[in-house]
């Protein structure tokens, strides 16, 4: 994205703020982002401040500035209703397959503890990021293997 210098208006190149190149930005790239307030501009392999200006960063006509948009709010979710005797025969599975195959178990806590593989599960599942018990139980070999126990679904 090419940003004209007759599109700066009264502020010359090197005085604009950050903050007036990201709505800058914004205002180009309005479907895929926005608002100035999601997105980083990044130069040099540093972050750049809202209340700096492009003299200060060295940044000139011709320089590569990128942009990254922060993470998206998740939206409000309501939580579905728990099917309890479909939860109860997946936690059975789950429980028999942990504690009959040692090969299993070792591939899911190997799984679990890969922080990747981790972050993945937490982004596919709606409202997990914000259960810190439920984290904490997938972070813990005994906690998980106690609350695979299908036995402990009600506490």
């Amino acid at each position: 994205l090419r940003l004209p210098e007759t599109e700066l208006g009264e502020c010359p190149l090197g005085g604009c703020s950050i903050s007036y190149l990201k709505q800058l930005i914004t205002g180009k790239l309005q479907e895929s982002v926005p608002d100035p307030e999601l997105i980083d501009l990044i130069y040099c392999g540093r972050k750049l401040r809202d209340d700096q200006t492009l003299d200060f960063y060295g940044i000139q006509s011709g320089s590569t500035v990128h942009v990254l948009r922060k993470s998206w709010p998740e939206p409000d979710q309501k939580p579905e209703p728990v099917d309890k005797v479909a939860a109860i025969r997946e936690f059975r599975v789950l429980h028999t397959a942990l504690h009959s195959s040692p090969a299993y178990r070792d591939a899911v806590f190997k799984m679990l503890g890969n922080k990747e593989s981790l972050d993945q599960i937490i982004v596919a599942t709606p409202g997990l990021s914000s259960d810190p018990v439920a984290l904490g139980v997938l972070q813990d070999k005994d906690l998980f293997s106690v609350f695979a126990d299908p036995n402990m679904l009600d506490t």
